[in-house]
């Protein structure tokens, strides 16, 4: 078996806010990703695809997902809220999501994330 090449990791550190980084948070638990693993899912989806290597997976989205890309570009179905909290409440977050997760890793059952 041929040996994969170690890539070096470097840290990166994102400024926010305590209630920014709890909605960030549970968002990742939500997942069952690392904080880190989540917030480099989107980027990963900006990034080049495949590494330059030879690869056999479609990145072409389906038409489901086209055709929801095409009405975006043309702003129809679009949902607009008036204030932040509005967009966490239809989501079914609560506002004060930082003293759940507090509350919710203080327990002996809880998840270290």
């Amino acid at each position: 078996m041929g040996r994969q090449a170690q890539t070096k990791k470097v840290r990166l550190s994102v400024d926010c806010t305590e209630q920014e980084r709890a909605y960030i948070k549970m968002l990742a638990a939500k997942r069952r990703l690392t904080i880190s693993d989540y917030l480099l899912s989107f980027a990963r989806k900006e990034m080049p695809k495949c590494g330059g290597h030879h690869c056999r997976l479609s990145h072409e989205p389906n038409e489901e997902t086209a055709k929801v890309l095409r009405e975006t570009d043309k702003g129809e179905n679009l949902i607009e809220y008036d204030t932040l909290d509005d967009f966490w409440d239809s989501l079914g977050f609560s506002q004060h999501a930082y003293s759940v997760i507090e509350n919710a890793t203080s327990s002996p059952n809880a998840v270290n994330l």
